[in-house]
């Protein structure tokens, strides 16, 4: 204990006195890790201790001098009027920093000649500081989650909604109320509900994720009654108590798979030109062939460019990267780059099966170019082969800014928000 917080076992100046107030008593108060006031039926403050009068040297001055702020004077009138007790929050200012907050309590402490009125402080500025950056984050990651063009979903392990985006109802027709605490099949065709819990069973408990090119594809049923064909991207999300839930982004891939469906169909059509026409079986064998490698081309396109929240770009490269396909990528990026002013420009090589050097220069200039407009490119999911592939252009690349995955590099951007 300092010197200026030593008891001094004295009344203030101005106040009465109890007789019950002896050295015993203040010894008691005055140890008390929080702040203690006492104040008579009159309202009158009878004594402080030295940590109250250090936690809120303002309103013990205003009390000194019959002020008392509107707050606590509100507060010991109610406890006066009967009420059991009264808590309140009361900022002390400091010179050059931010206010104190200090949560005070007031209750009666009654006697066997009176009734007293006990005033108890406690710093509690830490606790109001978390509170409030809690509540901002929270604020702006719901903000994110609205304003995110993909539908974002979190089920419990009862496969039960708990919260969904606007851009998901809109997909399914919903609105959020209807959903929140409704089963995942409300939402899904009759035959693939089965199949869903089963796949989510699998994931909550600990299994690998389903393969594929978007993680699980179901069959959604719109609230008009309508069939859409959707991907979900899930995760298993475990808190603080060990709760399971399931955290998943969906896509709308109808017209992905109305044109394989069409290809099929067209391949289908081929073929039984082929077995009828013995004389255009080598002809009709290569378009086949041609058509099926336009499919595979078609799938390996699928970088889509993504506006994950203000001034940051987010780019999944899936499958080959080579040069012709680089350029092309690069062209739609640096568009988008200028159009959304990004400053940060996320690239995810996660499902990038292999990257030679033709490949990794390709990258390189992809890289270069998004600098030289302003914007810094993190590269994320960078797997052991490509790694090696990369460290073979020496110092071409010895400023690449990467991240072991695309959670870490979020993460990264959040916090240059």
């Amino acid at each position: 204990m300092s010197d200026e917080e030593q008891p001094s076992h004295e009344s203030p100046p101005g106040s009465l006195a109890p007789s019950w107030l002896d050295q015993t008593a203040l010894a008691i108060f005055d140890s008390l890790s929080d702040g203690v006031a006492v104040f008579d039926a009159s309202l009158r403050l009878c004594h402080h201790s030295p940590r109250f009068a250090k936690l809120l040297p303002s309103q013990l001055a205003a009390v000194e001098h019959g002020q008392a702020s509107p707050e606590l004077q509100a507060a010991l009138q109610r406890v006066l009027g009967g009420a059991p007790q009264v808590s309140l929050l009361l900022e002390q200012p400091v010179s050059g920093m931010a206010p104190r907050s200090c949560e005070v309590l007031v209750r009666p402490l009654p006697l066997p000649t009176a009734t007293v009125l006990l005033v108890t402080a406690r710093d509690v500025s830490e606790r109001i500081a978390r509170e409030r950056a809690q509540r901002e984050n929270e604020s702006l990651l719901g903000a994110i989650l609205e304003t995110c063009g993909v539908g974002l979903c979190l089920w419990d392990h009862r496969y039960r909604f708990v919260s969904c985006n606007r851009a998901f109802c809109e997909l399914v027709g919903f609105r959020p109320e209807e959903l929140v605490g409704r089963p995942l099949g409300k939402v899904l065709s009759s035959e693939e509900v089965d199949r869903a819990h089963g796949l989510f069973a699998e994931l909550l408990a600990g299994g690998s994720k389903p393969a594929g090119l978007g993680g699980i594809e179901l069959r959604c049923r719109r609230r008009d009654g309508s069939l859409v064909d959707v991907a979900i991207a899930a995760s298993v999300l475990i808190r603080d108590e060990g709760r399971r839930f399931i955290v998943g982004s969906v896509m709308d891939i109808s017209e992905r798979k109305e044109k394989q469906l069409e290809l099929l169909e067209k391949a289908i059509e081929a073929q039984r030109e082929a077995e009828s026409k013995n004389a255009l079986n080598a002809a009709l064998s290569d378009k086949l062939a041609l058509i099926e490698r336009q499919h595979q081309q078609i799938l390996d396109l699928s970088a889509p460019i993504l506006d994950v929240f203000e001034g940051v770009l987010l780019l999944p490269v899936i499958g080959t990267l080579d040069d012709s396909r680089a350029r092309a990528i690069t062209e739609r990026l640096l568009d988008a780059v200028v159009s959304h002013r990004a400053r940060l420009v996320l690239i995810d090589l996660t499902s990038v099966d292999t990257m030679d050097t033709a490949s990794a220069a390709a990258l390189q200039r992809m890289l270069t170019a998004i600098g030289m407009l302003g914007s810094r490119p993190i590269i994320t999911g960078i797997s052991p082969q490509i790694a090696m592939t990369l460290t073979r252009l020496g110092d071409r690349l010895d400023k690449l800014d990467t991240l072991p995955d695309l959670k870490a590099g979020v993460r990264f951007c959040l916090s240059r928000g």
